[in-house]
């Protein structure tokens, strides 16, 4: 099989990651996509990174070995952290993180340098966003917040209404009170809750959404390394196939489902289960 007409693989610790999901099937509707959702193990971000890291690299080994895909995208912050550069090193594919292209993006569109970072603890943690954004800009004042709550809301489903504004202003009142004039979505989770972000944060700070900025970089790396699926350099005529895996199907909630399709525009979301770990459930 060509390696071009392979599928591309996607794993997070849950169903956060299908805004990433979102953003390639709009870039790259013809690809065939495989999204692995460690939903036995969510959350991550509370997580040790070591512990993040075992589950990552599991992930990878399954979507490489079993399903044959042609690249990987960590479609997760906390594991992007975690494991990013040691399976970068371990596995013979392309693999892409979370990070680096939504620091590049916050740094090229901030007007005062003053950039705030959410996500979850093991995100924030790692200092990882902050060390990106120094490396582009050293002279910049990082803010971060960790926000695990925003985590359960939308896994829950519950994207919007009194309990998710509240629950805003408590993380995001003192990131207002910097003066930051940039916000990074540090967690994939967190692109569910845009309008309620957008609205508390005000109309002078510019939302950075991680999973556009790794669509981009997806499209253009694949482009080089000529592993666009053949259809799109010719007429670009097939819708792909999309393929969604979770290792606890039980964690998935019924109002996430309802509202979740609505979000992803997806009509059939439908799960299959899949367990490839033989451990406990921590």
């Amino acid at each position: 099989m060509d390696d071009s007409n392979r599928a591309l693989g996607l794993l997070d610790s849950g169903v956060g990651g299908l805004t990433v999901a979102r953003e390639i099937f709009s870039l790259l509707p013809e690809e065939d996509i495989i999204y692995y959702g460690d939903t036995l193990h969510l959350p991550y971000g509370p997580k040790d990174l070591s512990v993040v890291k075992s589950y990552t690299e599991k992930i990878v080994d399954y979507l490489k070995e079993e399903k044959k895909v042609k690249a990987v995208v960590i479609a997760c912050n906390t594991a992007t952290s975690a494991a990013l550069e040691y399976v970068k090193q371990k596995f013979d594919i392309p693999i892409f993180g979370m990070i680096d292209s939504a620091a590049k993006k916050a740094v090229e569109v901030s007007r005062n340098k003053k950039i705030a970072v959410i996500g979850t603890k093991g995100t924030v943690n790692s200092q990882a966003y902050q060390k990106a954004i120094k490396a582009q800009a050293p002279e910049s004042m990082i803010f971060s917040q960790a926000c695990p709550e925003f985590v359960d809301l939308v896994e829950d489903g519950k994207f919007y209404g009194d309990e998710v504004d509240k629950t805003a202003y408590k993380y995001l009142s003192h990131l207002i009170n910097a003066d930051v004039d940039v916000l990074i979505l540090g967690c994939t989770h967190f692109p569910y809750l845009m309008p309620v972000l957008a609205e508390v944060m005000g109309s002078n700070v510019t939302l950075v959404n991680p999973a556009e900025e790794m669509a981009l970089e997806v499209k253009k790396e694949l482009y080089s390394l000529d592993l666009l699926k053949n259809n799109i350099k010719s007429l670009g005529l097939f819708k792909g196939k999309h393929e969604f895996i979770v290792s606890d199907k039980n964690r998935i909630s019924r109002s996430f489902l309802e509202h979740g399709r609505r979000f992803l525009k997806l009509e059939n979301l439908n799960f299959k289960e899949n367990n490839i770990f033989n451990a406990v459930k921590k």
